[in-house]
């Protein structure tokens, strides 16, 4: 940056801060002299920059023309990725129609209804139905045990073969006799 001269401001010397201060920011600097070496910097940056955009732009359309060839790769890429999407969500989608009408079968062999066994394989969380089968088959098994015993136990006890005779009632008796009729 170029100094001011303060010899070619008069008085200067002799003046006060403030008025020194009033003097430099009113003085204005001479223009450069025009030198044929300015000249010719001058002419050399301007054809350097001239040169530096020129490369740039020819960088820019290179840069454009692999876009555009990226781009159909690209395009081609996010196709596939979105059929690849699409195909995950059908094939979750079976799969999860395939578990319910696993568990709906495996209820309704355990004696459910269609509908309750329906109602209650959506509600099983995948990966806790084998323990849920495992526990409510044992739990079945035994409650068919229990009822096979109590039914044996409700059996009426061993005969001779003739069946047993009623224990007649007293008024009965009276008027089987009153309408002539054996006791």
């Amino acid at each position: 940056m170029a100094k001011i001269d303060t010899t070619k401001i008069e008085g200067f010397d002799k003046m006060s801060d403030a008025d020194k201060l009033n003097a430099l920011l009113g003085y204005e600097m001479p223009d450069p002299v025009q030198t044929d070496e300015s000249n010719k910097l001058k002419a050399l940056l301007s054809k350097a920059n001239t040169e530096a955009a020129n490369y740039k732009r020819q960088m820019l359309e290179k840069d454009e023309a692999l876009k555009a060839k990226m781009t159909e790769a690209e395009k081609a890429e996010a196709e596939r990725a979105e059929r690849d999407k699409q195909m995950m969500e059908k094939l979750s989608a079976y799969e999860t129609k395939e578990r319910l009408a696993s568990y709906t079968a495996k209820l309704m062999a355990n004696g459910y209804s269609a509908d309750a066994a329906a109602q209650m394989a959506a509600g099983l969380p995948e990966g806790v139905a084998d323990e849920f089968f495992t526990a409510q088959g044992a739990y079945m098994a035994s409650m068919k045990q229990t009822m096979a015993s109590e039914a044996l136990n409700k059996q009426p006890g061993l005969s001779t073969g003739t069946p047993p005779k009623p224990a007649m009632d007293a008024d009965l008796a009276k008027a089987r006799k009153a309408a002539g009729l054996p006791v």
